[in-house]
């Protein structure tokens, strides 16, 4: 939340600079870490940074400098996260497979300097207004969207956002919905070799989820533009609950294969359609504070899935119970999302 706040007064480009200059340093210090308290603190730093600096700074950066266009900008950032995986795990498993884990990690930093650390410090600025442009890079005769929607766009303050219903109703679902994908994704392996499934088919399965979720981003950021985001966002966690149906019913490979495309689009559809979400709810002038909680939130959710889905392992010897009520809680984040409307601003001057 700091670092969303700070977003709002200075931009993302500091934060996204400096985020990416500590994943740097943390993954040199993982290439030549020694010791096992070496190696939480340097993981640690990179995770910190990671979640808290690069993930809440790039999504405010494009909700600030689009509006007409926002939902296709915003899609591709979250499609480029999703390609980065897809071709970064093969390509760290071959260089450890050949030269070892420490130049994996020492080329980890490297790509992260280039691909991060430089462009953010370079091209990043705040919003198009410091420069005398205007949102989507239109010119003077811009009629994409009515000049007094672009006006009330930036006008919400912190504290009338908090004390809107709508504000707590969508805060709810995402943390619901992190409780109920990282429950499931953590532990997804060993269940589908509980199923009978072979583990290295077992570990295709977060191939082709991956795969999925890199196209429903691209998918789902262009179709926001024409279909609210609310609807979609519900239609996402009706998803999530029909995906989790299918894993509870999944003994073969096919059905893997089913359940990771559509909990690829569960994935990347949340990561993708919140954050246009709350600028459609609360405005640019806001969307780094708003969106620094949204994320701390559905970290907090990250961290409870997995330890739930453990304990109800250690319980019962068996992850069905969990699937289960993670399937219901994703009913009730449809609730949520459904009674959250677009939010009135109370007082206009």
């Amino acid at each position: 939340p700091f670092s969303g706040r700070l977003i709002d007064r200075i931009g993302s480009r500091v934060i996204l600079t400096l985020g990416s200059l500590l994943v740097v340093c943390a993954c040199l210090g993982l290439a030549t870490v020694g010791s096992l308290i070496g190696f939480y603190v340097a993981f640690t730093i990179a995770r910190s940074a990671e979640q808290g600096l690069v993930q809440v700074g790039a999504a405010p950066v494009v909700a600030k400098w689009f509006f007409k266009y926002r939902g296709r900008a915003m899609s591709l950032i979250f499609f480029a996260s999703s390609a980065g995986m897809i071709i970064t795990a093969p390509l760290v498993q071959l260089i450890i497979s050949n030269f070892g884990w420490r130049l994996a990690w020492v080329m980890l930093a490297g790509n992260m300097f280039l691909i991060g650390v430089v462009p953010c410090a370079l091209l990043i600025r705040r919003q198009p207004e410091d420069l005398g442009l205007m949102l989507d890079g239109a010119g003077e005769d811009y009629t994409g969207v009515e000049s007094d929607t672009i006006s009330t766009d930036t006008i919400w303050s912190m504290h009338d956002a908090v004390g809107t219903y709508s504000f707590w109703a969508v805060l709810g679902s995402l943390f619901i919905a992190a409780i109920c994908t990282s429950g499931v994704g953590l532990h997804l392996i060993p269940y589908l070799v509980q199923q009978n499934i072979s583990s290295g088919a077992a570990v295709s399965v977060i191939s082709v989820m991956a795969f999925s979720g890199a196209i429903a981003a691209i998918v789902l950021g262009w179709v926001s533009e024409k279909i609210s985001p609310r609807i979609m966002l519900g239609a996402v966690y009706l998803l999530s609950a029909i995906s989790l149906v299918v894993l509870l019913n999944t003994t073969t490979l096919p059905l893997a294969y089913t359940f990771a495309i559509l909990n690829g689009i569960v994935g990347t559809g949340v990561n993708t359609l919140a954050p246009i979400l709350w600028a459609r709810f609360y405005g640019r002038g806001i969307m780094g504070s708003i969106y620094g909680i949204s994320r701390s939130t559905q970290v907090v959710g990250f961290a409870i899935g997995p330890l739930a889905s453990g304990l109800v392992y250690d319980s019962f010897g068996s992850y069905e119970n969990a699937l289960i009520w993670f399937a219901v809680l994703s009913l009730v984040s449809v609730g949520f999302i459904a009674s959250a409307r677009r939010p009135r601003i109370r007082n206009l001057v």
